[in-house]
């Protein structure tokens, strides 16, 4: 009768695989960019009653509500827009590509 035989277990202890790693950097660096576009869209409205001195309008005035709209909603657009735009070009590149080079470009020119 034959009996099969097992391969004989290894002592040595496996190391970790290396994507643990890469799990922690990819998610340390999504959460500094989700870190960083919420800091940019506070910096917008913080930044809201020095843009309005300068353009010498009072946001709070009946006829002037839309203005302090328009600033908020023109904010969100482009940020809309930029967002498909550039998930586009991550479908067509590559998103660890794009990501890492919308994280380099936009790093040190929001801080």
């Amino acid at each position: 009768m034959n009996t099969p035989t097992t391969p004989p277990i290894s002592k040595q202890v496996p190391s970790p695989p290396a994507t643990d790693r890469y799990k922690w950097v990819a998610l340390s660096n999504v959460t500094l960019g989700v870190l960083l576009a919420t800091l940019d869209g506070s910096i917008v409205l913080i930044a809201m009653p020095s843009i309005f001195r300068g353009i010498k309008l009072d946001p709070l005035e009946p006829a002037n509500s839309f203005y302090l709209l328009w600033m908020i909603l023109g904010f969100l657009v482009v940020t809309s827009v930029l967002i498909v735009s550039l998930g586009r070009l991550g479908d067509m590149y590559g998103r660890v590509k794009m990501y890492n080079l919308g994280f380099v470009v936009y790093t040190p020119r929001c801080c």
